[in-house]
């Protein structure tokens, strides 16, 4: 189950390629986007697919602050732990 964010957050991006590296993440956005929105409604949570990309999950902290993670061969769960993870920060 996913946790509420961390006020400290204001976005979460995700970019995602059209290959298979980004499988697990577009699985997991299929799975668990309303899950997420229901949890934390007034929280941005974006997601672009381009070609040419890593993919990745960027979350923008209080004073433009980002901290980046390589969702490149996750599984759908192993982008929940690292989404998780981001929603701990401070």
């Amino acid at each position: 189950k996913l946790v509420a964010m961390a006020r400290a957050i204001r976005e979460v991006r995700m970019l995602l390629c059209k290959g298979e590296a980004s499988a697990g993440a577009r699985q997991f956005i299929v799975d668990k986007y309303a899950e997420l929105k229901k949890a934390n409604p007034q929280m941005p949570f974006l997601v672009r697919e381009l070609s040419g990309i890593d993919p990745t999950m960027t979350a923008r902290f209080d004073r433009g602050h980002e901290r980046v993670v390589p969702l490149a061969g996750l599984k759908p769960a192993d982008v929940a732990k690292k989404l998780e993870e981001l929603f701990k920060q401070k």
